[in-house]
């Protein structure tokens, strides 16, 4: 009883003030189901304060994501869910040039860091290849695929996601990793590995 108050309290501190007042109640409504040995409603009751942590969690990494880099400017963030995964994705345009970036396995990352490390693995046995180059964007191995016209970038971040870079023809590998070096690999990386902060 005394751990699902403490995490309660931990959790609501963390929100904002716009989802706190839900939350408390969610979480008022997860004791009361608690203290009456209803178990079940409290399991309930709890999936719904995790819907309502998740949006705040998207919410956090769409913050991650500037509204403008290197003169190409970011639309709505599209947040994916699939297979117990979270992806969140941004598409930034300048004139008639578009850049693609996504973040995946941005929740559930005990399962995506054995995926990001398989994926890492099979980058890093095509690096000598014609059109591939690894290199590091603050730290963290990242890939370069330049093999087509539309080049594509992976970053691996220690927090076991991936960040992902895309784009159209009109745009080389060159400006996309310009763009890549220009977001808050970082910050994003802290914050999904949990850091404070």
């Amino acid at each position: 009883m005394k751990k699902v108050i403490a995490i309660a309290a931990l959790l609501t501190s963390l929100a904002n003030p716009a989802f706190g007042e839900d939350i408390n109640e969610v979480f008022k409504k997860v004791n009361e189901y608690v203290q009456a040995k209803n178990y079940p409603k409290a399991m309930e009751e709890l999936s719904w304060a995790q819907k309502e942590i998740e949006k705040l969690h998207q919410g956090r990494l769409a913050e991650l994501l500037p509204a403008e880099v290197e003169g190409f400017k970011g639309g709505d963030t599209q947040v994916q869910q699939m297979m117990g995964f979270s992806n969140i994705e941004r598409e930034y345009t300048n004139g008639d040039k578009t850049i693609r970036v996504a973040i995946t396995g941005t929740g559930g990352t005990e399962g995506m860091g054995g995926l990001a490390g398989i994926a890492k693995m099979g980058m890093m046995m095509g690096a000598t290849q014609s059109g591939r180059d690894q290199f590091r964007i603050a730290g963290r191995t990242a890939s370069l695929d330049t093999t087509d016209s539309s080049p594509e970038l992976s970053v691996f971040l220690e927090s076991g996601s991936i960040l992902q870079l895309s784009t159209d023809e009109g745009i080389d590998g060159a400006a996309l990793k310009k763009f890549a070096e220009a977001l808050k690999v970082v910050e994003i990386d802290s914050y999904l590995k949990g850091a404070k902060g």
